[in-house]
């Protein structure tokens, strides 16, 4: 099943609000295993949303429409798509009494227009709307299928869920995706060392993504059933961690700091001269065991700046871990263009350096994956 979700409603295209419902299907979608592949926002014309449907009915097994469904002359929707379709609009009586009785039990008279809500498209489902008025459909005709759901989230999302969700659940095959997460390094690079494998890609596809400081790869498969899914998706991975599996921290939802704290078995306390306290929250905000005690900021209270760097990393580490009588100190410094992560368990001190941009914004924001990468493989060279 191939899905185009099309929002309807000029105020999406001048940017008053986000088109959040079309996110919301992609997830929903995607997770029973249905392909989304495109995702189109249409204003309130009636000539232009009747030719995006047109297209899409050539182009898609499904259509996703979702705004357009209100009382108001600018709510079009269902209008355009019967005129597409040939069908007439005809009043649910069930809608009907259900907007009725909402108008009744609000105290207030219910005005003519109100009615065109509980129009339908002849022949199609209707979905229920259980938080709103305006109920939904599902139409179908020559192996084609149009859904109509409402704009509002509050009502979308349940009904899209509840209603919508059982009529797509069949015996297609499956498509399911693994998202591997990786930080401290670049989407070029990324893209270089892997060209090969996205140059002869079939099932599974690779597609990497730039997030903000991390580099994402989708896996996606398809086949009968879920588990085969997964057994095509894994020799793929395993040869794309063979490669770069020094920058990957998991899979799917999980977070750099989660990664890090997982692997953590030991006490430590933090000595900050990089990332103003940002380090120490990200793994704090995630510390479930309470391993993380404590953070210092780099002075020359606590340590020497006319010190050569290993020195002050040495002096941090031990500052700080004493300070909070903990079994490691971590320190973070930065010196001509270069940031100095050490870890110290009171008999090594371990180092590892990254070049980073010296820009403030940049130095602070993006040491915190570099560093959080390197943390993570320590700590499982430790498991």
């Amino acid at each position: 099943m191939k899905i185009s979700i099309i929002a309807v409603g000029s105020e999406l295209l001048l940017g008053q609000i986000a088109n959040t419902n079309g996110q919301y299907l992609s997830k929903l979608f995607n997770s029973i295993g249905k392909s989304v592949v495109e995702h189109t926002v249409i204003g309130d014309n009636p000539k232009r949303l009747e030719y995006v449907i047109k297209q899409g009915l050539e182009r898609f097994d499904t259509l996703v429409l979702t705004g357009g469904l209100g009382p108001t002359k600018d709510d079009l929707t269902k209008h355009t798509v019967a005129k597409v379709l040939g069908r007439e609009l005809v009043t649910d009586e069930s809608s009907l009494s259900y907007i009725e009785s909402y108008f009744r039990e609000q105290g207030q008279e219910m005005t003519p227009n109100n009615k065109q809500q509980a129009l339908v498209i002849e022949g199609s489902k209707v979905l229920p709307n259980k938080t709103g008025m305006a109920p939904g459909m599902l139409v179908e005709k020559e192996e084609k299928k149009v859904v109509l759901l409402p704009g509002p989230p509050k009502e979308m999302k349940p009904m899209a869920k509840n209603e919508l969700l059982p009529y797509l659940l069949d015996d297609d095959r499956v498509i399911f995706s693994e998202l591997l997460r990786f930080a401290g390094i670049g989407e070029s690079k990324v893209e270089t060392i892997l060209m090969d494998l996205i140059d002869n890609q079939s099932n599974p596809t690779i597609a990497p993504l730039a997030g903000t400081h991390e580099v994402y790869i989708r896996l996606t498969a398809n086949a009968d059933t879920q588990t085969e899914c997964e057994k095509l998706i894994q020799p793929i991975k395993k040869e794309i961690l063979n490669r770069i599996g020094e920058y990957y921290f998991g899979s799917d939802d999980i977070t750099i700091e989660e990664s890090v704290m997982s692997k953590v078995k030991r006490t430590f306390a933090i000595y900050d001269g990089v990332t103003n306290g940002a380090l120490y929250t990200r793994l704090k905000n995630v510390d479930t065991d309470n391993l993380l005690k404590g953070i210092l900021p780099h002075s020359s209270v606590f340590v020497e700046n006319d010190e050569n760097i290993h020195a002050q990393l040495l002096s941090a580490a031990q500052y700080v871990r004493d300070l909070y009588q903990t079994e490691l100190g971590i320190v973070l410094l930065n010196k001509d263009g270069e940031v100095y992560l050490a870890i110290y368990d009171g008999e090594n001190l371990n180092i590892d350096t990254f070049k980073m941009a010296q820009s403030r914004n940049l130095l602070r924001n993006r040491s915190q994956n570099y560093a959080m990468i390197r943390l993570l493989k320590w700590f499982e060279q430790q498991e």
